[in-house]
């Protein structure tokens, strides 16, 4: 036998071989091999020769290159740096500082137009470097119409780009073509930064502040922090990449935390004086791949300065076992988009956040997401929103069961008995209404659940709540998916995470404890088949949830899809969906989604409260009053719902409860059990109190744009509207004596102004 020995080893460092081969196919998915952004050696070789060309001196001074009606444009050529003229009051905006007071790595990067991270072979966390700290590179400037290009190379990285600089009517265009990047082999863009110090400020030096996009939004006051704050604010655009991390955190999201607001808007914006001047910067485009950031006094350097963060590429930790050991790999490939900043400059009564929201809006309208004018006035009655929650699932001891918390009968009861005590215009979203339930059976069959009522009691329910001049919205999910569902496979529809693992989440419930995110291929395909199926429903109005908001990269065969192809491809969902659709309702929907929705539901109604803000305010609403119909989040969900009734007042959000006509403690297993003091019979009185105070005081300006935003005193707040009308708000507990009449303790008053 010993002869055979050399047979057993064969077999043993064959059976090694086969599995190493399965398990790199099974963490690496497949054979194909992924390629990675690098210029060919013939582009590389002229734009990094190895005896570049005498270079001519570039002027330190700043020279004028572009002027229009509106604004200057100015050039320091040896920095790029840049001033910006507003001809209407003189005021000059400036990208730099000329004596900073900070050390050599902030001095770099406050002198440069642009900054950069990027990633190197022998290391795979990012480095960071500055075009002003960089010794080996060459800046070539040329003018072009209304501005200046200039082709910049980093020599020693063998990294270079297109910076291009222009004017566009009262705003300046700041941007990097995708097509201008060169890389090679050993040297990877991570990040870039754009002009970040662009109206920055020092300390109290400038009465104004920063505005940042956090939930409704919220300022950062100029001011001698004397060094309190020891972080800044950054937050994703549109929130965690889930195909590359998973933002969140197990343990306080089990004991009932609530996670911070992401900013769904792409702006941000420095005031230099209220009423003054003011600048709203706007990722226009590689917004899917990039962070707004704001720091404060004291955070790093003593000055106030907010700015956006262009993420070219991510890094990933890259599973090398089942274990879940494994290396920090960086994506291979750029993520596609364009760089693009836009910048508008603000004068008098428009230099402030309200400014920035009108300014900010005009720009939506640009790009169709809003009509040109906001909807015709009109002597309605403001709308209410319900969220009904019909069938969920029960763990059972063997089998699962269905829970029927409110019948399509139940349903009809409940917004008939709010008719007759007043309360007019339900818009309902009809959760659970499928078949299965509302949990575990994503992607949802386009059937009823029986166990709710009957094909008639559905088509019953429609027509009741049309009579009463509301609207039945089925609610639908085309993002998120349960392995229980009998529609989905994971193996085919499941989007894969940048490591190759499926997209899976957990639920902290109890019945279905985790669930999977859909392929956006996938996810179109549901709509596809489930169109035909709403018609033949009578379905004509849904309310789309999770789709609206998340966005995630995934790996599609051997190459990475990117937010940004996520996000075209949830477009062309939409597209398919808008149509066959009389109405769609659309929860907490980023700014790319606005143009399909007739409804917006959950808009946040405060920021998350970071210590360094100063003060939440409604950017969000400013933007959409007049023009969509947005409802806040559920008052049943809040500790004090009389101050959240007062928002809502003073923000022109419209009430919205989540009702279930059994018990909520019946949902205790289920994977609602988060949904507590729902029943109607228990709300029921304070619905009809709420709306008919909120109607009071949003009926009269219910068409209206807001147009003003005034503290009178602490705990009091005045807000203005385009038609005429004001609304005094008093968040105190003793009343307040205006001008025009006192204002009740924790009340309002609705009063005429000059227009």
């Amino acid at each position: 036998m010993r002869n055979y020995k050399w047979i057993k080893r064969l077999l043993s460092l064959g059976l090694i071989a086969a599995c190493v081969a399965f398990f790199a196919h099974l963490y690496m998915g497949g054979s194909s091999k992924e390629q990675e952004d690098t210029a060919s050696p013939e582009v590389l070789a002229a734009a990094f020769p190895d005896k570049p060309a005498a270079q001519s001196p570039l002027s330190s001074d700043y020279m004028q290159v572009a002027e229009n009606e509106q604004l200057i444009l100015k050039l320091k050529e040896d920095t790029l740096g840049i001033q910006v003229v507003n001809k209407r009051s003189g005021y000059v905006w400036a990208s730099d500082i000329a004596k900073p007071d900070a050390n050599e790595l902030w001095l770099n990067f406050i002198h440069s137009a642009i900054s950069i991270d990027y990633f190197n072979k022998a290391d795979n966390n990012p480095i960071r470097t500055d075009l002003t700290s960089q010794t080996n590179k060459s800046v070539r400037v040329k003018p072009i119409d209304q501005g200046f290009q200039a082709t910049i190379r980093f020599n020693d990285l063998k990294i270079g780009m297109d910076l291009v600089v222009k004017l566009e009517g009262s705003q300046v265009v700041v941007n990097v073509p995708q097509k201008s990047i060169i890389e090679g082999a050993d040297s990877k863009l991570a990040s870039l930064f754009l002009y970040p110090f662009l109206g920055a400020t020092k300390g109290g030096d400038i009465d104004g502040y920063m505005f940042i996009p956090d939930g409704s939004g919220a300022l950062i006051k100029y001011a001698d922090n004397k060094g309190k704050y020891k972080t800044q604010y950054e937050t994703k655009i549109y929130g965690a990449n889930n195909g590359v991390e998973i933002a969140r955190v197990a343990d306080n999201l089990k004991d009932g935390a609530k996670e911070p607001y992401t900013a769904q808007f792409p702006v941000f914006g420095m005031v230099h004086g209220e009423g003054q001047h003011a600048m709203l910067g706007i990722v226009e485009n590689g917004r899917y791949n990039a962070k707004i950031l704001g720091y404060a006094n004291g955070v790093n350097t003593p000055y106030n300065w907010a700015t956006a963060q262009f993420l070219i590429r991510e890094s990933y930790l890259q599973p090398t076992s089942r274990t879940m050991g494994g290396i920090v790999v960086y994506e291979k490939n750029r993520n596609p988009e364009d760089m693009r900043l836009r910048y508008s400059f603000l004068e008098g009564e428009d230099a402030g956040y309200i400014g920035m929201a009108n300014d900010y809006r005009n720009y939506l309208i640009k790009q169709g997401a809003f009509p040109a004018e906001p909807q015709p006035a009109a002597e309605n009655d403001i709308p209410i929103h319900l969220d009904v929650l019909g069938a969920e699932t029960e763990k059972g001891l063997f089998v699962n069961g269905i829970i029927p918390m409110t019948t399509a009968a139940q349903l009809e009861s409940m917004v008939d008995e709010l008719h007759t005590e007043g309360v007019k215009r339900p818009s309902v979203v009809y959760k659970g209404w499928n078949k299965g339930g509302v949990s575990g059976t994503n992607p949802a069959p386009v059937s009823f659940e029986s166990a709710l009522g009957s094909a008639a009691d559905f088509a019953g329910l429609n027509d009741r709540i049309a009579e009463l001049g509301g609207k039945l919205y089925y609610y639908a999910d085309f993002t998120t998916a349960y392995k229980e569902s009998k529609h989905f496979s994971a193996r085919a529809g499941a989007a894969r995470k940048l490591d190759k693992s499926l997209l899976t989440l957990p639920t902290y419930q109890e019945v279905y404890p985790s669930m999977y995110y859909m392929s956006a291929d996938y996810a179109q395909q549901v709509v596809r088949d489930n169109l035909g199926k709403y018609s033949k429903k009578g379905i004509g109005s849904v309310a789309v949830d999770i789709t609206p908001f998340e966005l995630f990269s995934e790996r599609v065969d051997s190459t990475v899809s990117s937010r940004s192809q996520t996000a075209a491809a949830y477009d062309k969902l939409m597209g398919m969906l808008k149509p066959a659709m009389t109405s769609m309702a659309m929860y907490q929907p980023n700014d790319y989604m606005l143009r399909y929705a007739d409804e917006l539901l959950n808009i946040p109604m405060h920021s998350s409260q970071y210590t360094y803000t100063s003060e939440e305010v409604p950017f969000e609403q400013i933007v959409l009053k007049g023009y969509r119909n947005y409802f806040a989040e559920p008052i049943n969900f809040f500790a004090n719902p009389r101050k959240e009734v007062l928002k809502m007042i003073e923000t022109g959000s419209y009430p919205s409860y989540y009702l279930t006509s059994e018990p909520s403690f019946r949902l205790m297993h289920t994977n609602s059990s988060d949904v507590y003091a729902s029943s109607f019979a228990d709300w029921k009185e304070n619905i009809v109190s709420t709306y008919k105070m909120v109607n009071d005081a949003l009926k009269p300006v219910q068409y209206a744009t807001m147009k003003k935003r005034e503290w009178l005193t602490d705990g009091v707040v005045q807000v203005t509207y385009s038609n005429g009308k004001a609304l005094i708000v008093n968040y105190n507990g003793q009343s307040y004596d205006s001008k025009n009449g006192s204002v009740p303790a924790l009340g309002f008053k609705v009063m005429e102004v000059n227009p």
